[in-house]
């Protein structure tokens, strides 16, 4: 297999997977050393994709078929939680779930299911009524939402706008 197929293969691995993928799983798949793996982490890297190294493996920050990965700035305040959900699921967005690294536990993921104004309300009321703490607070500076659109557009549209509310963590 040459180098360009390996990591064509690689990519593959890890964008079928919904959980982390440890280099040595990696390598072991590829018949490479961790180092070739590395290696080919750094080049697919170099060519715009986000692949994020955790405790628990690498995952790929991109498209799959209509779902993308984002991240965003963790917020101080119940209201900038609102906002960021609101603005995703204004521009027909549906937000899966939220992601964090933890540092002792990994990567640590939970289920959100937000499409409509209906289901912001419900999670928004639970939020204040069972006093608890968001998961972003246990990951440093951001957190990782999936988010199902319809298409490459309105997802740019998306990422565009939480730009400009200064949501994105870039």
């Amino acid at each position: 297999m040459s180098s360009n197929e390996r990591r064509e293969k690689l990519l593959q691995i890890l964008k079928k997977s919904d959980k982390p993928v440890k280099g040595s799983e990696l390598s072991a798949q590829l018949q490479v050393s961790r180092q070739v793996v590395v290696k080919d982490i750094a080049l697919l890297r170099a060519s715009g994709l986000e692949i994020i190294a955790t405790s628990t493996g690498y995952i790929i920050l991109d498209s799959v078929k209509n779902e993308f990965k984002i991240r965003c700035k963790n917020h101080n305040s119940d209201q900038e939680l609102y906002e960021e959900l609101q603005t995703i699921i204004d521009l027909g967005g549906k937000v899966k779930d939220v992601i964090v690294e933890h540092p002792t536990y990994g990567v640590l993921k939970a289920e959100l299911n937000v499409t409509t104004n209906r289901d912001l309300k419900n999670f928004m009321q639970k939020a204040a009524t069972n006093e608890f703490k968001q998961l972003s607070v246990l990951s440093p500076d951001y957190h990782i939402h999936t988010i199902e659109v319809d298409n490459d557009e309105i997802f740019e549209e998306i990422k565009n706008e939480l730009k400009l509310k200064n949501i994105l963590f870039e």
